[in-house]
């Protein structure tokens, strides 16, 4: 199937004590001040900034942040939020942000050894000015193995050194290890679900740490930086054969918009075409003023539509309204198109078909 083939090279080429782990960053280095301008410190307020901060987040519109569920406390009145600070004690800068509301998942587990759906929202009382951080589409396969992440973080840089918390942002770069060598006997030994990812070295040496809950985990693709994990637990840190463990984005891609993503801020439901040409098909749909960029979706074609269909659905983010490929002998798929701007998607577009005809 070289259509199949041929569409994932496309994406290729666009993307480029068992505890919490409350991380922070082992092993990194600091990072340049203006690398993350969405990365978020939640912080006590009875504190300095420095002194403050537990945990970590990043801003994903300009009134939210999503962050890991175990770093939501249920008392707001005195946490806030502090955004565009590379340096925590350096309080002249960035913007200091209360809490309005904060949204856990419902079925985050609370589990203190390894939480499932440990994903949670926090809105501002006011929009932040900061950029934001896109998260990952359920069907935009960003966490393969192997690919390349950075984690940050302003958390412990020496696991045995309950004082070496960083006061400058750290980061480090980490390989996506696949769930079936993260749940090896000699690693977590099932405890991983599929609703988690996991990042690091089978030699350790370098991980995300106590402090660094919340924090993103982020892949680098030919549009822009984009979240796949948030911290969330862990054996230790930085421990041979015990990866970081980080909540999966991509599965609770609906609950983020759901929740984030007011009517006004959806925008318009592209209509979309296909010509074919011989082998040769153009997808086309609308142009939407107010669209940032455009999800595509793509899935083998079956009639009446069954689970070959919905098993393999596979999607990537493109700028422009349209795209071309080259189809092989019968080859057929289902296409479709949503919209999006900053992290709020419309709805799909029709769905069209790709039918190589003899």
């Amino acid at each position: 199937m070289k259509t199949y083939i041929y569409i994932i090279t496309i994406c290729l080429l666009l993307i480029q004590n068992q505890s919490l782990a409350s991380t922070r960053i082992i092993n990194g280095s600091i990072a340049k001040p203006t690398d993350w301008p969405w990365a978020v410190s939640i912080a006590i307020s009875d504190f300095s900034t420095l002194q403050g901060a537990f945990c970590a987040g990043s801003l994903i519109h300009p009134s939210w942040v999503v962050t890991a569920a175990h770093c939501a406390k249920n008392n707001i009145n005195n946490l806030q939020v502090i955004l565009g600070r590379h340096t925590l004690s350096n309080e002249n800068t960035g913007e200091t942000i209360k809490i309005k509301k904060i949204i856990k998942h419902p079925e985050y587990d609370n589990n203190p050894g390894n939480p499932l759906a440990d994903i949670a929202l926090i809105q501002l009382e006011k929009p932040s000015s900061q950029p934001i951080l896109r998260v990952a589409e359920t069907y935009n396969k960003l966490d393969n193995n192997n690919s390349l992440a950075t984690v940050i973080g302003w958390g412990l840089t020496d696991v045995k050194d309950k004082s070496s918390i960083s006061n400058k942002l750290q980061q480090t770069s980490l390989p996506i290890i696949s769930n079936e060598i993260c749940n090896a006997p000699e690693s977590y030994d099932g405890d991983v679900a599929d609703s988690m990812l996991c990042a690091g070295l089978a030699e350790g040496g370098t991980d995300a740490c106590v402090g660094d809950s919340g924090a993103p985990l982020m892949v680098n693709t030919a549009i822009g930086w984009q979240q796949v994990g948030i911290v969330s637990w862990g054996e230790s840190c930085a421990k041979p054969n015990f990866y970081g463990v980080y909540t999966k984005i991509s599965s609770f891609h609906s609950f983020i918009t759901q929740n984030i993503c007011t009517a006004e801020e959806i925008p318009a439901i592209p209509m979309l075409s296909v010509k074919i040409k011989q082998e040769n098909v153009t997808v086309h749909w609308d142009n939407i003023a107010e669209a940032d960029g455009y999800q595509f979706y793509y899935a083998p074609y079956s009639e009446p539509m069954t689970e070959v269909t919905f098993n393999n659905i596979n999607s990537f983010p493109l700028k422009d309204n349209n795209i071309n490929v080259t189809l092989d002998n019968n080859v057929n798929f289902y296409v479709a198109v949503r919209a999006y701007k900053g992290n709020c998607y419309s709805n799909y577009s029709n769905l069209g078909t790709i039918l190589w005809e003899n």
